[in-house]
């Protein structure tokens, strides 16, 4: 009997040791990164991701300003990021990989799916001609499907967005007529919270979205039947539960930085 209850507390112990390290949040620290290189934290998919200095601190940067002349010409970069995320080149990502280019994203290393939790990063909007987008990518799946939460500076919103089949579609926008006016001299913290199938996203502590992953779309315009890829049933990525890698987003010219990324494992 006491080798009984012995053991249930070497178990039990093992058990909360488990969770508490699984509960544990990962901090993306860039202080030991090099300045005008790629980060070592994240694996840039799409676009120029350098770590750059933004006063005494260093930070992540997506730079838009060579997006233009690489657009074109996404599958080295793709291929070989491929490999090293999912030890494929992935034929179905491949094939994705025109759309694909439009959008810049990195994925974080070493997690390999988050599930539920909070995803939280700071921003500052740098630059953009075409656009200024930084969001938050989330439930990567391995054919290069995602969803990504995102505020556009040029439109002042916050939306949902799923990338499946090589095209990209809103899901969910923020009230039309609430329009987020954010300082782009100032850092902003967006806020992703993924609790099963309701994901919420929150803009300098604001909520500016919700969403229950599975909620079948309404009618397209003009009322004619949805989109057959925004139906849950055909498509993986809008179908909880959330299980897929995480990073960064932007869209095609912007520059961001970003900093204080950080996933908090519910």
């Amino acid at each position: 009997m006491n080798t009984l209850r012995s053991g249930l507390r070497i178990a039990g112990a093992a058990l909360v040791a488990t969770a508490a390290l699984y509960a544990a949040d990962l901090r993306v620290d860039l202080s030991k990164e090099t300045i005008g290189r790629p980060p070592a934290a994240f694996e840039p998919m799409v676009g120029t991701w350098i770590i750059a200095q933004d006063g005494g601190e260093k930070v992540l940067m997506v730079d838009g300003r060579p997006w233009v002349a690489s657009k074109d010409t996404p599958a080295r970069l793709l291929i070989e990021s491929a490999r090293k995320l999912y030890g494929t080149s992935n034929e179905e990502l491949m094939d994705n990989a025109k759309q694909f280019a439009y959008f810049p994203v990195a994925v974080l290393r070493g997690l390999d799916s988050f599930t539920n939790g909070t995803i939280s990063l700071k921003f500052k909007t740098i630059a953009g001609e075409a656009d200024r987008a930084s969001g938050i990518l989330f439930n990567v799946k391995p054919n290069g499907d995602w969803l990504a939460v995102r505020y556009n500076d040029t439109e002042n919103n916050v939306a949902l967005w799923e990338f499946h089949n090589g095209i990209r579609r809103n899901i969910r926008f923020s009230d039309r007529a609430h329009k987020f006016m954010l300082d782009r001299a100032a850092w902003h913290e967006l806020k992703l919270t993924v609790d099963g199938a309701d994901l919420k996203t929150w803009l300098d502590g604001e909520l500016a979205l919700e969403y229950t992953l599975g909620s079948m779309p309404g009618p397209g315009r003009n009322n004619a039947p949805p989109n057959s890829d925004l139906i849950p049933a055909n498509n993986a990525v809008l179908r909880p539960p959330v299980m897929g890698k995480v990073g960064v987003w932007a869209k095609t010219d912007t520059t961001s930085y970003f900093k204080d990324y950080v996933v908090s494992p519910k």
